[in-house]
Parts: C-alpha cells; structure tokens; sequence
C-alpha cells in the first residue's frame, strides 16, 4: 500500500519484519530514506502491538499485481 494510504488508515509510519510471533526486526532509516540500523525486539507487549499493525495493513493491502499495475 501506499504510504498515503497507510497515514489515511492511522497505521504508524514504521517498517519492520514479524517472525513467528515472538520477534520484531525493526528497520530504522534516515531522513533519506536510507536504512541505518535494524532493532531487534522481542518484549512480548510490542510484537502484540506489531502483530495488530500487520493485520490492519493486511486488511487493507492489495494484491501485487494490482499495485504494480498502478505504478
């Protein structure tokens, strides 16, 4: 999805990766938007938190094929 689209639906602004459901790599990037670190986190209250934000945004995604074509 855009990233429009993501502010229009109130998802925060940040990207991570969620694996298993016990880890949270969180990918920090600069003013940029070049990648300058990766946090790994794994308190469980924030992959919770991680794990809603994916499924809002798999809610709302869109096929590939179909976000391409609007490129």
């Amino acid at each position: 999805m855009w990233r429009s689209d993501a502010a229009r639906l109130r998802l925060p602004a940040e990207d991570f990766w969620l694996f298993d459901s016990r880890l949270v790599a969180r990918l920090c990037f600069d003013d940029d938007d070049q990648l300058t670190h990766v946090d790994l986190i794994t308190e469980p209250a924030e992959v919770v938190r991680c794990s809603m934000i994916r499924d809002a945004a798999w809610h709302h995604a869109v096929a590939n094929r179909t976000f391409v074509v609007d490129l």
